[in-house]
């Protein structure tokens, strides 16, 4: 699709919509989302790879295989997913399952995402590729100091960002040493902070939308419920208080007002920034660092990133190094979340609505009832 004017993206992500213990779903929508401006050839989605983020690599593969069956992408776009690092090589955000990684580490790593990743960006024969990374930034990372032919990439879109200095989100703190890494590449950059996608929220009015059961993303509405029923309270007031603003920005970043009603679709507000930029404004470009960890310190070590120089709306420079753009302001919310839910709507469900795998409680389970068989096994035996 490329002769005709549609955007050459690559996608990496970590979707764990179809995992009752994912901790979101908005990856899997947004490759559903994905899929739509393929086929209206807006993009030409020349590949998808897998990391672990969200859930673990054991979780978030499995995941997109389900989700690309039952949305019709494995036979009509041809996608084969590509599989990439996990929880093994990162440092897991949540200390929970930090602790269960390594009680039950995850399947080991692939380098198969970031051999291809190396193989397009050296293509004579294509264009060069966007890259929009959705989940840790670790497929990408490993391509840069592997040999990545940074000419043949045209721009990296990433999921992350805090522009207060406080404690970064989860894809960024899941591999802060590689996100340094991408930040230092000399490639364009967009990210999708905090500050901007806290101005956008799923609520159950916008559920409606969907054209249940028919579309693949019912598949997800048990998931997205869920989110809505959690996230205000575990994610969305934390968000809140980062929109307040800082000294260096003469004002705040406008909340939306459903924050304690649903759930941030964070990754569709990121592929959405590369095709519909118009919906977003106050576009700036920072140059920003992610300072070094001290002496005997590891990553993610105070979880942080600096904004060292505002460089306002332009930027005339030839060194991308640290240099990143960002839009600050969402025009207008019901309309983006309306562009989101008119996109899911044309892809039809091509197979039975898959189930939700417990994924990380049935571990639970299995070692809370291997615990009380041991527990009563010693206890017979003593007594």
């Amino acid at each position: 699709m490329e002769d005709n004017g549609s955007i050459p993206l690559w996608i990496d992500t970590d979707p764990s919509g179809l995992v009752w213990s994912g901790l979101d779903c908005d990856d899997d929508l947004a490759v559903l989302v994905g899929l739509a401006l393929h086929r209206r050839g807006i993009i030409d989605l020349q590949g998808i790879s897998i990391c672990g983020g969200n859930a673990p690599l054991s979780h978030t593969w499995p995941d997109i295989h389900r989700l690309l069956d039952h949305a019709g992408a494995s036979l009509t776009e041809n996608l084969t997913p590509l599989r990439g690092y996990g929880w093994r090589s990162m440092q897991v955000a949540v200390k929970f399952l930090r602790f269960y990684n390594y009680v039950m580490p995850d399947v080991e790593d692939s380098g198969d995402a970031s051999t291809a990743l190396i193989r397009r960006s050296r293509s004579k024969t294509a264009e060069p590729i966007n890259i929009l990374m959705l989940g840790p930034v670790t497929n990408l990372a490993r391509a840069l100091q592997d040999g990545l032919d940074t000419s043949g990439v045209s721009h990296i879109y990433l999921m992350g960002g805090e522009m207060t200095g406080k404690q970064l989100d989860l894809n960024f703190r899941s591999d802060r040493a590689g996100a340094r890494t991408v930040i230092e590449s000399n490639i364009p950059k967009t990210i999708m902070t905090i500050q901007t996608c806290g101005q956008t929220t799923v609520t159950e009015t916008f559920l409606d939308m969907l054209d249940c059961p028919s579309m693949a993303a019912c598949a997800l509405l048990p998931k997205m419920r869920q989110q809505i029923m959690l996230m205000p309270k575990y994610v969305n007031q934390a968000v809140k208080k980062r929109l307040l603003g800082v000294p260096e920005r003469s004002r705040g970043w406008r909340a939306s007002p459903n924050l304690d009603h649903g759930f941030i679709p964070c990754d569709i507000v990121a592929l959405l920034s590369i095709t519909h930029p118009d919906e977003f404004d106050e576009w700036e470009y920072h140059r920003v660092k992610f300072p070094p960890c001290s002496a005997g310190e590891e990553e993610p070590c105070d979880e942080t990133m600096q904004i060292v120089e505002n460089l306002g709306s332009y930027f005339h420079g030839s060194n991308w190094s640290e240099v990143v753009r960002t839009p600050h302001v969402v025009r207008n919310e019901t309309k983006l979340l309306e562009i989101m839910f008119s996109l899911m709507g044309e892809i039809p469900a091509a197979s039975p609505q898959p189930y939700l795998s417990y994924g990380l409680y049935s571990s639970f389970l299995s070692f809370g009832i291997a615990t009380i068989i041991f527990c009563w096994c010693l206890f017979r035996r003593l007594r």
